[in-house]
């Protein structure tokens, strides 16, 4: 079993390699279930990739929960995170 700073490791890790993000921050941490499998839901903020000319009106990041498997460490699936309006 892996404890939630190995999962955050690996979350930040995967971002990198993944998404080519080498910067990310940590933005929650929530234990779960995903097709029945205990994960660590980890949600990063990344910089967007591409800015545009409406970047004032959009935000600057990108929130992407990483869920990870609490057991073997696996990553089970990557996800963009919507954020609600304010």
């Amino acid at each position: 079993m892996i404890d939630v700073k190995q999962a955050v490791q690996i979350a930040k890790a995967k971002a990198a390699e993944i998404l080519g993000q080498s910067s990310s921050d940590l933005e929650e941490i929530e234990r779960d279930s995903y097709k029945e499998r205990e994960v660590w839901s980890i949600t990063l903020s990344v910089p967007r990739a591409e800015i545009t000319s409406l970047t004032h009106l959009a935000d600057p990041v990108q929130y992407r929960r990483f869920l990870i498997d609490a057991n073997t460490g696996e990553l089970v699936a990557m996800k963009l995170r919507e954020v609600a309006s304010q």
